[in-house]
């Protein structure tokens, strides 16, 4: 996400304490889960960059129990994407609009989604602030996992094992699970039964505590059988400015009732956020097995410029920052441009060995007035730190708001056009290689007759299930005049044949047990 008036711009960890408790993997990278996961599919279901932290010998854990209650999203149709400051700016890929079609302006202030009833009681436990899972190997990363353990509970929520599903593909080169990560202390197996998440696309997306969901441009990580949710808490951003503020995390067991837990960065972090010009975007936290940290990744920026210039980008780099603890206050490390490189939106992605990347929009030299036409992808050092080496994967594009995916060996990438808060039409390339390439150069979009439902991509969810492995795409829908009021949608992948495509659901369930999605 990037204020109204960029000019381009460009997205994930888990922990190690003393417990293990993971599967076998496989060569899937970045899944969002660290945690024990029931059996599921042989598919490599890496995704997105927040996968947890390595895991020793396989074990299958199994999966939480409870049903949950309705969840998540804004409806409202139109196009996606949008927040950047770039006015057009089209991706050399067909079918990848630069000028946001759909809804000008920004995005709706809908109310947005996701109300949840009660919260979710587990039986195992959290893994959460003391929590980092235990590892004794390289991180192993990929994919998010189905079920979870510790099972958690929650009112309402209908949902059934059959139905269609949004699931992507078929068992992958080994035919093991690719869900990975460790467990952190105190995890231990749920109950067994089904979980049942559903995204209510038309409600209201509050936390526990009946409050507005802050997690904007966001990431999401699991450990043990916890879901967190990190993003910007743009609750003070009620003018349309796009200043920092704070980073929020909230957690969750069943994907839909969404507790609170910290302001893991905040203006009082370090001196250097005292800044009211500070722009800090699209946070993403990936788990370090060697220095048993969490370390998040974000886009650093400031909204004036010298010389009185406002409302633009005018440092364009990365920031850095670290915790022992999940959901802990976050330490600050460094801001800096990668390579020398201008950064904007970005991205982490983790591959099971632990090798990490940096993906991020830019330039050599970028700043305010560089030409933010690049992705580049940046090979991490083994402490995730600093910056090995840079590969150009889509050059001359104009993309931001990354997400990426992994399945049966193929690696894929969603973003949006440049086009400032106003919506334009997700798309995504797909690699048949690796992160650095070979990335095709042909866009396929997402959605239906050119809209993506007015949202911007921020992340993919994988859930690894007994039955089937389901990706869903995770997206901000901007309100450009409240950025407090901006809202989120959630809709499972559909892959038929080669081509992963969306479907507008106002409100659709999954089986966090076996994978399963069911439209209500």
């Amino acid at each position: 996400m990037i204020s109204p008036m960029k000019t381009l711009s460009a997205v994930l960890v888990l922990a190690a304490l003393s417990v293990s408790c993971s599967q076998s993997s496989d060569d899937s990278g970045n899944g969002a889960n660290n945690g024990q996961s029931s059996g599921g599919q042989g598919q490599d279901a890496s995704v997105n960059g927040s996968s947890g932290g390595s895991s020793s010998g396989a074990g299958s854990s199994s999966s939480g129990a409870g049903t949950s209650s309705g969840a998540t999203s804004s409806s409202s149709s139109g196009s996606s994407g949008g927040k950047t400051g770039s006015s057009g700016g089209s991706s050399g890929g067909a079918a990848s609009s630069s000028g946001g079609t759909g809804s000008s302006s920004g995005s709706p202030s809908s109310s947005g989604s996701t109300s949840s009833s009660g919260t979710a009681s587990s039986s195992g436990g959290t893994g959460s602030s003391s929590g980092s899972p235990s590892s004794s190997g390289g991180a192993s990363s990929s994919g998010g996992a189905g079920s979870s353990s510790g099972g958690s509970s929650s009112s309402g929520g209908k949902g059934s094992d059959g139905g269609t599903t949004g699931d992507g593909g078929t068992a992958n080169d080994s035919g093991t699970i690719s869900d990975s990560g460790t467990t952190g202390p105190n995890c231990q197996p749920g109950d067994g039964g089904a979980v049942i998440a559903t995204i209510n696309n038309a409600g209201s997306w509050n936390d526990t505590s009946g409050t507005h969901i802050q997690a904007h441009g966001g990431g999401l990580i699991k450990v043990c059988d916890t879901w967190y949710w990190f993003g910007e808490d743009k609750a003070l951003n009620t003018n349309g400015t796009g200043n920092f503020h704070a980073i929020s995390v909230y957690a969750s067991k069943d994907l839909t009732n969404w507790e609170h837990r910290n302001k893991v960065v905040t203006t009082s972090t370090a001196s250097v956020l005292n800044n009211t010009n500070l722009i800090i975007e699209r946070p993403k936290v990936i788990y370090n097995a060697s220095t048993q940290l969490y370390v998040m990744w974000a886009h650093w920026d400031m909204e004036s410029c010298p010389g009185g210039v406002s409302g633009g980008y005018c440092d364009s780099e990365a920031v850095i920052f670290t915790s022992p603890t999940i959901d802990g206050n976050y330490t600050y490390v460094n801001h800096f441009q990668p390579g020398s490189n201008g950064s904007r939106d970005c991205a982490l992605w983790q591959e099971p060995d632990g090798t990490a990347y940096f993906v991020s929009t830019g330039g050599p030299g970028g700043n305010a007035a560089g030409d933010f036409r690049d992705t580049e992808v940046y090979e991490l050092s083994s402490d995730y730190l600093t910056v090995k080496n840079t590969t150009k994967i889509w050059p001359s594009d104009t993309r931001e708001a990354y997400a990426f995916w992994k399945v049966n060996g193929n690696y894929y990438g969603v973003s949006s056009a440049q086009t400032g808060w106003a919506p334009n039409e997700a798309a995504y390339l797909t690699s048949t290689g690796s992160m650095t390439g070979p990335w095709n150069s042909s866009f396929v979009s997402l959605g239906a007759n050119g809209s993506t439902w007015k949202s911007q991509p921020t992340y993919v969810i994988p859930i690894v299930g007994t039955q089937t492995t389901t990706y869903i795409y995770a997206s901000d829908i901007w309100d450009s005049n409240n950025l407090s009021l901006s809202t989120y949608l959630w809709l499972p992948f559909t892959l038929t044949g080669t081509t992963w495509s969306l479907s507008y659901s106002a409100q659709w369930s999954i089986n966090l047990t076996t994978g399963v999605v069911s439209t209500n």
